[in-house]
């Protein structure tokens, strides 16, 4: 019998890694001579680029820039070789992630800034590289990437014709936007991906002092407004909705320099490093998060892995810490949900060792009715 073990990233202190090993012991105390993968799994800010590294293998390459709040900072990202082509994979969260955000004031989250975004695209395309994946998670800037853009050679100017200065969040006094520069460094050969993480590991934190309403609204308003323009000037077709967080998800600017979007960055990922083969080579699927939810169903690695399980029939089984029954129909995406009654106060050690019992009672399961 063959297992796959594919905990989901956790959150706070506790190391999916670590889960990973746990529900291993588990299996192999009940079941000596079964033959046990864990999915490569990772708890690194560098988030889906370390996952890619630690499946393919790559280099990483370093670089100075400045994060959301203008503050220099060294981060890096994966040059890697996908379909025969080298191709640099940035991950946004070192640039514009949530926990960026702690304990600023609603004014600097207002003026915040995805200029470094666009500071790591610059470096690789200048680089030579012409296939470039950006991962795309939340954050609480709110420039819907038009910084991004000025840090790719994009002029954003006021209603008095004014050039805004790099910096700050364009998007409070944008009227007009000259594209010419951005569109003649990527030219016709640089592919742009973007992947859309709404993973639950990334659920924007309590301490956090969000925009309020009046300030969205705004933001919202100008991000309609000069969109409609770009579209007019350049023959777009990009329409951002208001009240959908589309002034923080940063991927409209993208769509303005024909990116490819897709909702799914553990899907893509799987794809391109043959995660879906070594699933489909499983007898059973196992994974594992903090809490069965409707939120958390929205965590790329669980809800992909039990889908692809799914369509080959597969049984998978979710080992979590707590279940919470508010959710439509996602359960119906596992053969068993196995709770370990975890607390927030539970230390590591107990953590790891509950996830080790269930594994084992699982196992000794599955082995009752083999």
């Amino acid at each position: 019998m063959k297992f796959i073990i594919a905990p989901g990233k956790y959150s706070n202190h506790i190391s999916s890694t670590k889960i990973g090993q746990a529900i291993y012991s588990g299996i192999s105390r009940a079941l000596p001579d079964a033959e046990i993968a864990t999915m490569p799994v990772t708890d690194s800010k560098y988030g889906m680029p370390a996952l890619v590294e630690h499946t393919v293998g790559g280099r990483w390459v370093n670089l100075s820039f400045f994060d959301a709040f203008w503050s220099n900072k060294m981060g890096r990202y994966l040059i890697t070789n996908i379909d025969s082509q080298d191709t640099a994979i940035i991950d946004s969260e070192q640039v514009v992630g949530v926990d960026l955000a702690k304990n600023k004031s609603r004014d600097q989250l207002f003026h915040a800034t995805s200029h470094g975004i666009g500071e790591f695209i610059m470096d690789a395309v200048t680089s030579g590289l012409r296939n470039i994946v950006l991962c795309l998670g939340k954050t609480a800037v709110a420039d819907g990437g038009l910084g991004a853009l000025q840090a790719l050679g994009a002029k954003i100017y006021n209603e008095n014709g004014e050039l805004i200065p790099e910096g700050e969040n364009p998007l409070i006094d944008a009227d007009r936007i000259d594209m010419e520069d951005v569109y003649k460094l990527l030219g016709n050969r640089t592919k742009i991906t973007v992947l859309l993480n709404f993973s639950s590991s990334q659920k924007l934190c309590e301490t956090v002092d969000y925009l309020n309403e009046t300030q969205e609204s705004f933001l919202e308003d100008n991000l309609v407004y000069i969109t409609e323009k770009m579209n007019q000037k350049y023959n777009l077709d990009i329409h951002p909705m208001p009240h959908s967080n589309s002034i923080k998800t940063l991927a409209g600017a993208f769509a303005m320099i024909n990116a490819r979007i897709l909702r799914s960055s553990f899907e893509w990922i799987a794809k391109v490093t043959g995660m879906n083969e070594i699933i489909r080579s499983a007898d059973v699927v196992i994974t594992a998060t903090d809490r069965i939810s409707d939120d958390s169903m929205h965590d790329d690695i669980l809800y992909h892995l039990s889908r692809v399980a799914g369509l080959d029939n597969i049984p998978t089984f979710v080992l979590c810490n707590n279940f919470v029954d508010d959710f439509q129909d996602y359960e119906q995406l596992f053969t068993g949900i196995f709770s370990t009654q975890m607390t927030e106060y539970d230390d590591e050690i107990t953590i790891f060792e509950n996830y080790e019992s269930v594994a084992n009672q699982l196992a000794r399961t599955l082995l009752a009715f083999k």
